[in-house]
């Protein structure tokens, strides 16, 4: 049985792995891994996300994938009453014109896709 251990640390989580069966041998295995959270860096909010992300992982929580409509993703953003500076608000600019345009490229693609759909389908009935 495999069980999971999670103790607060003065700077972060300690999250420990213990397999009393490890590879179907009856062998006790132990994993430990520290996750450093202290404080609101990055950093921090990195690992935030790397123990929240593996800890989904070892307990087989489905957070879907690349080919899921909808998934779980852990994330940071500004906190509501956050004044952004010039620089932060012109690089959200930047980053939500790309995804703006990717997906301008995606309704194409789809359209093309219909149109040769069509086509084809059209041809075959003929």
């Amino acid at each position: 049985m495999i069980k999971i251990k999670i103790e607060i640390a003065t700077n972060g989580v300690i999250k420990t792995v213990t397999d009393d069966n490890y590879n179907g041998a009856n062998e006790l295995s132990e994993w430990k891994t520290v996750y450093d959270t202290d404080g609101d860096s990055q950093k921090g909010f990195d690992n935030t996300i790397q123990f929240f992300s593996e800890l989904s992982d070892d307990l087989g929580i489905d957070l879907g994938n690349k080919f899921s409509s909808s998934i779980l993703s852990f994330d940071t953003d500004w906190g509501s009453h956050y004044d952004p500076t010039i620089d932060e608000l012109k690089d959200r600019v930047k980053n939500l014109t790309a995804e703006i345009k990717e997906c301008k490229k995606g309704i194409d693609h789809i359209k093309q896709d219909n149109i040769a759909k069509s086509l084809i389908s059209s041809s075959i009935k003929k």
